[in-house]
């Protein structure tokens, strides 16, 4: 969850970064009663200067901003929320103190006139007009704070569009930043000009039928024998022994041994074995073998000191077995559970089998008819592109209307299946995550981009370059980043 969170906040600071510096203060108030420092603190460093929370810093105002974007967005803000918010205020804090570094370095300071041209808009009367009135009711320093920041914002700015590009442009020749030609935008294109439309069925797994489950149980119905244990378990075998000796010699009672000693991993709180069935108890040993020796236990003896996947255990008997009966639920469920667990080829056999006489029967009478046969649904994926993980840059396999294929594009078996096939091809038995399914080429669509596809090749470029360039420079070892440490121990404990 925590990876998502900062991946989704790093687009939302490309969104907002450019206004993260201006109008919106954090007050002395504020930085005093989450801190309790009127001076402010630090969060971490860029290039060995601290990122400060106090007013009107970067850092600061950031935090009130997406605060106010997360107000805005109708987001409870909680103690999780505010982590964030401190966190993508932190990340926006550095890119301006890096960004301000790089311009600083060019040589650029902005103009008086390129300051003014944006205060203008602030002091405008109601029919668009200057009011000198208005600017003169602003205290001086007040028009002194805006004009830094709208300074900050043009220092921002300039790197930006140095950087990644803007929108002013020379004919059809940007400006600013990295240039792209049309051979390039050609060739991407070219990545999303053949699409693939399909036919599929699907078979779910969660629908093994209890039938099936039965015949298992049936045929192996000793594995849920049931078992009245209790348990010792520490981690070293010498210890184990020790204990193994004392409680023969009736040195210690065993459930004094377990309150003070084990270690409650297969347990509850008094020593008694929680998951009884013969295959649970096996799942737990080191050696398999050794089971034969829980199983002979008369009521109330005790094991040898037996390896466990945790530690060094002792077993004790309290009552006899109890040998699963198939008329039982409870058996029937810990069949389904087991076979769940440890026989997914069961269930996947079965279905493949299934999906087999599927493709026969629409090999004959089409793949409507069998569908229908079969008792499943003949559901159709739309046209899609060639797209390992469904990146932005061209067009998705959209499963709305087949769960089953959610995701499929990431399963290479899938793709390479898919975009092999001859058109109306149906293809073997595939498994996709907890289904199994059949497909069939229905269509092949080799279209030539749009300009509008074209200029969203470009758009995706913009964003590939702008969130690779803030993952480089959060990663960068200019960067110490203190906002856990800080918020969880600092904050939180106030």
């Amino acid at each position: 969850m925590k990876n998502k969170m900062l991946w989704i906040g790093s687009v939302i600071i490309l969104i907002l970064s450019v206004i993260c510096f201006v109008v919106f203060g954090v007050g002395t108030e504020l930085i005093r009663a989450v801190t309790g420092e009127g001076n402010g603190i630090s969060f971490g460093k860029y290039n060995g200067k601290d990122i400060v929370l106090a007013p009107g810093t970067d850092f600061a105002n950031a935090v009130q901003n997406y605060t106010n974007y997360y107000q805005n967005q109708g987001t409870e803000l909680d103690q999780s929320a505010y982590f964030y918010i401190y966190s993508y205020a932190f990340n926006s804090a550095v890119q301006a103190a890096a960004y301000k570094d790089a311009v600083k370095k060019s040589g650029y300071k902005p103009s008086g006139k390129a300051i003014s041209r944006i205060m203008l808009p602030y002091f405008l009367n109601s029919e668009g007009k200057y009011d000198p009135k208005l600017y003169n009711q602003v205290s001086n320093a007040d028009k002194e704070s805006l004009k830094n920041d709208i300074s900050k914002q043009l220092i921002w700015q300039r790197f930006s569009d140095d950087t990644f590009g803007s929108s002013e442009k020379l004919g059809d020749h940007t400006f600013y930043g990295l240039k792209e030609s049309k051979n390039e935008k050609a060739f991407l294109a070219s990545f999303g000009e053949e699409k693939r439309a399909f036919d599929v069925i699907s078979f779910d797994k969660a629908d093994y039928p209890e039938t099936e489950i039965q015949k298992f149980a049936s045929e192996n119905l000793s594995l849920f024998d049931s078992y009245a244990l209790s348990m010792i378990t520490v981690k070293e075998e010498s210890q184990a022994k020790k204990l193994h000796a004392q409680l023969t010699n009736n040195e210690i009672t065993f459930e004094d041994a377990v309150t003070e000693y084990s270690e409650k991993y297969y347990t509850d709180g008094e020593g008694k074995v929680k998951e009884s069935f013969t295959y649970q108890i096996k799942e737990n040993l080191a050696n398999e073998e050794d089971f034969a020796k829980i199983d002979s236990l008369a009521k109330d003896a005790l094991s040898e000191v037996i390896k466990t996947n945790t530690g060094f255990s002792i077993y004790k008997c309290t009552d006899a077995k109890t040998p699963a009966k198939i008329e039982e639920k409870s058996i029937i469920d810990a069949a389904k559970a087991y076979i769940t667990a440890n026989k997914q080829s069961l269930i996947e056999d079965y279905f493949t089998e299934k999906a087999k006489t599927f493709v026969a029967n629409a090999q004959l009478d089409g793949f409507t008819k069998a569908a229908a046969k079969a008792g499943t649904e003949k559901l159709s994926i739309p046209a899609f592109p060639l797209n390992y993980g469904d990146t932005s840059i061209t067009g998705k396999l959209d499963s709305s209307n087949a769960k089953a294929f959610a995701n499929a594009s990431t399963n290479e078996d899938f793709l390479e299946k898919a975009f092999s096939m001859k058109l109306n091809e149906i293809s073997e038995p595939t498994v996709l995550g907890n289904y199994i399914t059949v497909f069939q080429l229905t269509s092949i669509q080799n279209d030539k981009a749009t300009d509008e596809e074209l200029t969203k090749i470009s758009e995706e470029l913009e964003n590939y370059d702008q969130s690779s360039a803030q993952s480089a420079l959060l990663a960068s070892s200019k960067v110490q980043n203190d906002v856990a440490n800080v918020y969880f121990n600092k904050f939180l404990s106030r």
